[in-house]
């Protein structure tokens, strides 16, 4: 996949593993249902030849009354710098993604989700991006992973 890296998964080994075939250069959107924990996740990306793809929804339905769903569009100079989430349980699952941060150059969004377990951060350094993601899902968002241009 051209120049990326491919970093993770954080979280559990429950669900099916989903991923793109087309090596993303720039992420465009995402969107993320939400309430207790991270039910689906999905976005759009750009490939080296500007073409547009779309990725997910990877999830379930979730809960039942408290969900969410918020979409972050990025605009033309706005690219993802950083990731924070959390890892923990729900039911009886012991690992899912249970929030999710959204960091860029020009703006923070979320958390979304309630945020109980075990955080991890995925800083990308030296004006690298955040480009696309990669997952495990059931009927939540079980792990997830990111592909990362480098600078």
């Amino acid at each position: 996949m051209s120049s990326v890296v491919k970093l993770g998964t954080w979280g559990g080994d429950g669900g099916i593993t989903h991923d793109i075939t087309v090596a993303p250069q720039r992420l465009e959107s995402i969107t993320i249902r939400w309430g207790k924990v991270i039910d689906w996740i999905a976005f759009s990306y750009r490939d080296r030849d500007k073409q547009l793809h779309t990725a997910g929804p990877w999830g379930g339905t979730g809960g039942k009354s408290e969900e969410m769903v918020s979409q972050i569009t990025l605009d033309a100079s706005e690219y993802v710098t950083d990731v924070a989430g959390s890892v923990g349980p729900i039911g009886d699952l012991t690992h899912v993604i249970t929030s999710l941060k959204i960091v860029t150059n020009r703006a923070t969004y979320g958390p979304f989700g309630r945020g109980d377990g075990t955080p991890f951060n995925i800083p990308v350094l030296n004006n690298g991006s955040i480009v696309g993601m990669f997952a495990r899902a059931g009927d939540y968002l079980d792990a997830v992973g990111f592909y990362i241009l480098p600078f």
